[in-house]
């Protein structure tokens, strides 16, 4: 049975809760939904013992305060949004133990833009259409298919395998960082890339665009030199869209349409972003840059494959704990404290104090 570990206090600019998705319903208008960036979902939801699928919170940009009513497991994944438990710096990809009381707040960002919080055996909330994913237009999913408000409380699953404090994962670095300016991006030309001149694809490959605060998560919208059509047309008979999908609409100026995308469209597509690389425009902040790079299908599907194999490959690293009695006062405690090595962030991790788990922050101090 379901039990409430987390009450919502801020949900920060937007928050929901998202797992991988709604298929098999686009022919009927219902978005596939789902995580912003689905490959932090599956790495938060594999740290922490859960199904690949299993839903999260997706917190947009931080603001985000709750607080943990009962005992449970966590894990951040995504965007590093400065999250602290009870005012101590906790680290992201790190498995923490919290008590009834305790308080995790995140706030803006240092890198990335959407943040995953896990609880052991997903977030639990009831399916629609086989999706928890909030999907906001059509009210479906998540909390009464809305963003998450003030006072929502929220009960974790059922995990599938058990984690302690400390666990991290082993994983390998994408090989392209978020902090490159211009950020490249891969994609595929068409389907209606000959709906534009041979200039205006030159700009779409040449020239730098930033992302506007027009962004959601429908659509990433680009400011940046126009995209010029042949006859200077920007509207075609509505046809199917995918995650992805570059349109041109008549401002000249691309919009990539994502999770909450609609199913069809009506303006020509320029391209469609390598799948690879999603979660690159999903982690990107207004303001950000980038530039487009064209592959071939044939490229950006062994992109794919390749990702899914390093995905496929991540296993869960547990700290071993160093346990050691502690006289203080003359009295007698036990202290555990897990073995840094290996860990993403040995300045921030727990101990447990008789039995008691604590988060810690060290400074070196010279």
């Amino acid at each position: 049975m379901s039990t409430n570990v987390l009450r919502i206090e801020s949900p920060g600019l937007m928050s929901t809760i998202q797992d991988l998705g709604r298929f098999g319903y686009q022919r009927f208008g219902i978005s596939t939904s789902g995580a912003s960036d689905r490959d932090a979902l599956r790495l938060g939801n594999i740290l922490l013992g859960n199904e690949v699928g299993d839903a999260a919170i997706e917190i947009t940009f931080g603001a985000f305060t709750a607080e943990f009513t009962a005992s449970t497991a966590f894990a951040i994944s995504g965007a590093d949004l400065r999250a602290t438990l009870n005012g101590t710096p906790i680290s992201g990809m790190t498995v923490y133990m919290a008590s009834a009381g305790d308080r995790l707040a995140m706030a803006a960002p240092v890198s990335g833009f959407r943040s995953y919080l896990h609880l052991p055996g997903g977030v639990a909330c009831d399916q629609v259409l086989g999706s928890s994913s909030t999907y906001q237009p059509a009210h479906i999913g998540g909390v009464d298919g809305r963003a998450l408000q003030a006072g929502d409380e929220l009960a974790a699953g059922d995990p599938s395998r058990s984690v302690s404090a400390g666990t991290v994962l082993d994983f390998p670095a994408p090989e392209q960082s978020e902090s490159q300016s211009p950020q490249p991006v891969r994609v595929v030309l068409g389907p209606q890339d000959d709906h534009f001149t041979a200039d205006g694809v030159q700009t779409f490959l040449k020239e730098i665009f930033t992302i506007t605060d027009r962004s959601n998560r429908q659509g990433v919208r680009l400011d940046g030199p126009d995209i010029e059509a042949v006859n200077d047309s920007y509207d075609i008979v509505s046809d199917a869209v995918v995650t992805g999908s570059i349109q041109i609409p008549g401002d000249r100026k691309p919009i990539i349409l994502m999770s909450d995308r609609q199913t069809t469209g009506g303006y020509p597509k320029i391209g469609v972003v390598a799948t690879v690389d999603i979660p690159h425009i999903a982690q990107a902040a207004p303001g950000a840059q980038i530039r487009f790079v064209a592959v071939s299908r044939e490229e950006a599907v062994e992109l794919l494959k390749d990702r899914e194999i390093a995905l496929n490959q991540a296993s869960v690293m547990a700290s071993e704990m160093q346990e050691f009695d502690l006289a203080v006062d003359s009295e007698a405690h036990w202290v555990g404290v897990p073995d840094q090595r290996g860990m993403q962030s040995p300045d921030r991790f727990q101990v447990e104090l008789d039995g008691n788990v604590h988060t810690v922050s060290v400074e070196n101090i010279e």
